[in-house]
């Protein structure tokens, strides 16, 4: 049976890009790989990468799980703020935990107790993105307060940039050197293995956010992916991913033809249309609806109307095409940066929308 859509994961590629990031910064290395690796599918791509990496980074409870079943040997750590019914599992698998509220600290007193088992936590703290950790103000009294329970391994201590990928670093610097404070103030009191702010975005656009702590966390960044598309000056990375779908449908129409939902595009002229196995619920967002093109045989061709949830027509005027050919959507040329800044969202939304489960991931392990 022919695959109607589908992306090749190149995991070597993968591979070659955290030595990249390792050789750049001499540091420890999470590999975020939350949202099943942004969608791409981190089953396939784990346990080849396992030799590499130092820690697995992960949004949830159940992501962390998923992945202790692939029997990894590095450590998990949960970056989200986990429920108290979530402790005791990851206190007994020994999973990570982010601490940032109280009420993980009092159910890890009550869970470590009970099992005579400590919990490892890296301690959140907010520089200026606002969604979980302590501040500045708060950190020191918290501290205190945990490290006179013998039940908790405080083996991390981080934040996270809101705009490390931005041309414009003042609110990034704002945030590090916060971080720099929060980190002083806390060892004073208790010295902390892993310091870590350093995102994909801090790796190639703020190399002092790593250079004077101890891990980087990236996830775009592994699959050759950048923030912002002009960080690709920075330092060059192998895009490991690229997807494919197929030609289903051709016809040939006269001008002044409208076509698809909405009628947003009407021909100029006499237009050969082709109609691809792919849509918005594959992952091709509608807002690139008549402001981006797809491949054939690497040269471009338009997409002509809207976007519809399963199919997309383009513009094959002049080509030489036939049902089941092959167009790509992206590859390594930029696309899925260039996806983003039109709908004016982030690459990793983008990545996401492409983990539909109808979109076929291949794996290649070197060719």
């Amino acid at each position: 049976m022919e695959t109607r859509t589908w992306i090749e994961v190149d995991v070597e590629k993968i591979r070659r890009n955290i030595l990249k990031v390792k050789n750049l910064t001499g540091k420890k290395i999470l590999a975020s790989v939350k949202c099943n690796l942004y969608g791409m599918g981190i089953e396939n791509v784990a346990e080849k990468i396992d030799d590499l990496v130092d820690f697995y980074g992960v949004a949830c409870l159940d992501e962390a799980l998923e992945l202790k079943k692939l029997n990894l040997k590095k450590p998990i750590l949960i970056m989200g703020s986990i429920l108290p019914e979530n402790v005791e599992q990851c206190i007994l698998n020994n999973i990570r935990i982010t601490l940032c509220n109280d009420e993980i600290f009092q159910k890890i007193k009550k869970v470590s107790t009970k099992f005579q088992k400590k919990a490892i936590v890296h301690i959140k703290v907010d520089t200026g993105l606002g969604r979980i950790g302590f501040r500045e103000k708060e950190i020191i009294p918290f501290i205190e307060k945990i490290i006179k329970f013998k039940g908790i391994e405080i083996e991390g201590l981080f934040s996270h940039f809101a705009t490390s990928e931005s041309k414009d670093k003042t609110y990034a610097k704002y945030q590090l050197n916060t971080f720099k404070k929060i980190v002083n103030k806390v060892e004073n009191l208790v010295k902390i293995p892993i310091k870590h702010i350093a995102n994909s975005g801090g790796v190639l656009n703020l190399p002092e956010s790593y250079q004077n702590f101890d891990m980087v966390r990236v996830g775009l960044l592994l699959l050759g992916v950048y923030p912002a598309k002009y960080l690709a000056n920075k330092v060059k990375f192998d895009c490991a991913i690229k997807g494919f779908t197929r030609i289903a449908f051709i016809k040939n129409v006269e001008k002044s033809t409208p076509l698809s939902y909405g009628l947003s595009f009407i021909t100029k002229r006499k237009t050969k249309v082709a109609t691809c196995n792919i849509g918005y619920g594959d992952g091709l967002r509608r807002d690139l609806s008549n402001k981006f093109w797809l491949k054939l045989n690497g040269k471009k061709v338009k997409i002509i109307g809207n976007i519809c949830m399963d199919q997309t027509l383009i513009d094959v005027t002049g080509k030489n095409v036939k049902i089941g050919d092959i167009i790509e959507i992206f590859g390594d040329n930029f696309e899925i940066e260039t996806m983003a800044e039109i709908c004016n969202t982030v690459p990793q939304e983008i990545l996401c929308g492409f983990g539909s489960k109808r979109v076929k991931k291949i794996y290649i392990y070197g060719r």
